[in-house]
């Protein structure tokens, strides 16, 4: 009897939350809504403002300093942010995509490599490849995106099961990705306070 309760009980908690989860999809989310916009916490260098469907995820890569998912699709987007003043300053924004995604496709069985593609990314030059290939024998589409920021360059990376890779989707995650402004730096720049100038009025008399 306890056990037919206990699952009656799952099966319940189950169904609210699929209620829950559904008028959450069917409900607009606010313009603004804090949930919808990660903050790279750790370096302080990249903010992404998820459209709707998108949630912030956790353990996706442990070097990434924002992830993101979209559960219903089982779509994944994360930001990995290199500072500049980690390279020499004559790297460019292909040589920093070769790199990483050098390292990508040494971690999959590769079938193919399709770019690069230019964009503006937060206003910035982009490059954009899309890989595609098999991982634990899994077929995985990939979006690799370089961003070459003022600050870092930054690698946005998206990627679904073939069947549920989706670039119009992924591009849209990526028109929210903005790098953020060195504060200390704004703080020099400052407009220095001075004292107003103080205007002492013409006497009406000639002689005093």
């Amino acid at each position: 009897m306890d056990t037919i309760v206990l699952l009656i009980t799952i099966s319940a908690s189950a169904l609210v939350d699929r209620c829950k989860d559904g008028l959450r999809r069917l409900l607009p989310r606010r313009t603004g809504d804090p949930s919808s916009v990660l903050i790279d916490q750790t370096l302080g260098l990249a903010r992404l403002e998820l459209p709707d469907g998108w949630r912030a995820a956790h353990d996706l890569n442990e070097t990434a300093t924002i992830e993101a998912i979209h559960a219903l699709f089982g779509r994944h987007v994360i930001v990995i942010s290199d500072s500049v003043d980690d390279f020499v300053p004559e790297m460019t924004v292909y040589e920093h995509s070769q790199n990483t995604r050098a390292e990508l496709t040494s971690s999959i069985k590769l079938m193919a490599c399709s770019g690069p593609e230019r964009r503006t990314v937060g206003g910035f030059d982009a490059v954009q490849y899309e890989i595609e290939g098999f991982f634990q024998q899994t077929r995985i589409k990939y979006l690799h995106t370089t961003v070459a920021g003022r600050r870092a360059y930054h690698q946005v990376l998206a990627w679904a099961t073939h069947s549920r890779y989706d670039r119009a989707s992924f591009e849209r995650v990526l028109n929210g990705f903005s790098e953020l402004p060195d504060i200390h730096t704004a703080a020099k720049i400052l407009p220095v306070a001075t004292q107003p100038l103080q205007v002492i009025p013409a006497s009406r008399y000639d002689v005093h």
